[in-house]
């Protein structure tokens, strides 16, 4: 138990991960660690539940990253009891991850380099022996040639006995020493076998060329092992140091997922709100707001870097993280108005940051925009968080869909840059001034918050929250 336990905490990275499942070592083979390393390392392929049991493989075949899991497991209670201090713990492991990611490009590309000269030498192998063969065939050529000339030569001679010692030569070698001392040799043509000579030689150098250069191509593949092995333990110890990374996120999370719901999470703001949407409805303004036909993709470009409803390591997460870069555009994904907006956070945030509320946002959201829209009939809310600072457009902005209404940033609670987008569903939208008009500046919309949260999905009704992955994707 104690075993399984590790492997559910000590999952490499992301905050994209699936809820946890027993995958036996045995099954698929983990021992290809290059594959699992490669496949674990990539992102989005290290939340799965084959990459959390393949952590479990290396700790049962590794005393030291068993002993680096158990210390990782150990600070767990440490987290929990002041995890305002593990910010910088936390930015260190990212610079740590990054420094490691830097050296594990190096040493592929070190390894591709390699591979490439075994490919040359290879090639440069099989040339030389394409070589030597033809040498070969010059000279077993030439030694035919001397031979039937040799035994011409001895049928004009008065001494046919030589020609039973010559032809009685155990090989080639020892004819040529026999004839030598022969007096017909000396009448022989000098330069045929010279030339054999100087091929014969020719055939000798070229198989040393040969003999050395299969020495240097299994030298270099041994090199190449090497760097192999190593590029395998920089990426063991960045999947420990990600772990260790996670187990930080993971316990924040829940801290934070209790901390927002003891919140009150209505809008400081709401006086101004209150005013601006009474002035927009009596100027019929709302009335004139149009269901949009579908969805609008809230941030193009992004990729989902945690889903609803929970975090990978099983805290309560409300809605959908889209990561992109700072300063990517986000969209209204309806037609509808703003009903609130809070700016002021800085545009990077951090670990445990509660700004957000102070400008009339949720604690911990950062710059944010609340949204009613209108889409396909229905009304929505949704909330923006976590904008670039300056970016939210202002309260009482009536939008279309596809209309910028911020910039993605990593303000309030957030460990790098994203949009965390939630939505709620809120009936018929034939009261969308209504209920504009009529917002008590709840950000929740009525649905609550943290275990109690009303899911459309577990049959909760009008309010109730639903997955943006049901409109969006991810």
């Amino acid at each position: 138990m104690k075993k399984l336990l590790r492997a559910l905490l000590t999952v490499a990275v992301a905050v994209a991960m699936l809820p946890y499942q027993v995958v036996y070592a045995d099954d698929p083979p983990y021992s290809d660690t290059g594959y699992w390393n490669d496949y674990c390392t990539t992102k989005g392929n290290t939340s799965t539940s084959a990459c959390k049991a393949y952590i479990e493989y290396l700790s049962s075949q590794s005393e030291s990253s068993k002993n680096r899991l158990d210390e990782i497991e150990a600070e767990r209670e440490q987290i929990a009891a002041d995890i305002s201090k593990y910010d910088a713990q936390l930015k260190q492991l990212q610079t740590q991850i990054d420094e490691m990611q830097v050296k594990i490009d190096e040493k592929q590309a070190e390894i591709n380099e390699m591979q490439g000269r075994i490919n040359d030498k290879q090639a440069e192998i099989d040339a030389k022996q394409v070589q030597i063969d033809e040498t070969q065939a010059q000279v077993d050529a030439l030694e035919e040639k001397v031979k039937k000339r040799m035994v011409a030569s001895q049928s004009t001679m008065h001494f046919n006995q030589y020609l039973d010692i010559l032809m009685g030569a155990s090989s080639f070698q020892d004819l040529l020493r026999i004839a030598s001392g022969l007096i017909s040799i000396t009448q022989y043509d000098e330069k045929t076998l010279n030339d054999l000579e100087a091929l014969r030689l020719q055939l000798s150098e070229e198989k040393k060329q040969l003999e050395k250069a299969k020495a240097e191509l299994e030298e270099a593949k041994k090199k190449m092992e090497e760097a192999k092995q190593e590029l395998i333990e920089q990426q063991n110890e960045l999947l420990l140091t990600q772990a260790q990374q996670q187990v930080i996120l993971e316990e924040y999370q829940k801290q934070y997922a209790k901390l927002q719901a003891e919140s009150n999470n209505i809008s400081s703001n709401i006086a101004a709100i209150s005013e601006a949407m009474r002035r927009l409805a009596e100027a019929g303004t709302l009335d004139d707001v149009i269901t949009a036909a579908g969805w609008t993709y809230p941030v193009p470009g992004a990729y989902i870097s945690a889903g609803t409803w929970a975090y990978p390591g099983g805290a309560l997460h409300l809605g959908e993280d889209f990561a992109a870069s700072v300063g990517t555009a986000i969209l209204a994904a309806g037609n509808g108005v703003v009903l609130n907006s809070a700016n002021g956070c800085p545009t990077y945030g951090g670990l445990g940051s509660t700004c957000g509320t102070q400008y009339g946002g949720l604690i911990g959201g950062g710059n944010m925009v609340t949204l009613l829209v209108s889409v396909n009939g229905s009304l929505y809310g949704m909330n923006y968080c976590h904008m670039m600072l300056g970016s939210p457009i202002a309260a009482g902005t009536v939008v279309t869909a596809g209309m910028q209404i911020g910039a993605v940033g990593s303000s309030g609670n957030s460990s790098g840059p994203h949009c965390h987008i939630e939505v709620y569903y809120l009936g018929d939208a034939s009261n969308f001034s209504a209920y504009a008009s009529s917002w008590n500046g709840d950000m929740g919309f009525g649905t609550g918050w943290y275990t109690s949260a009303r899911r459309c999905d577990a049959g909760a009704g009008i309010p109730c929250r639903i997955r943006p992955e049901s409109v969006f994707g991810g």
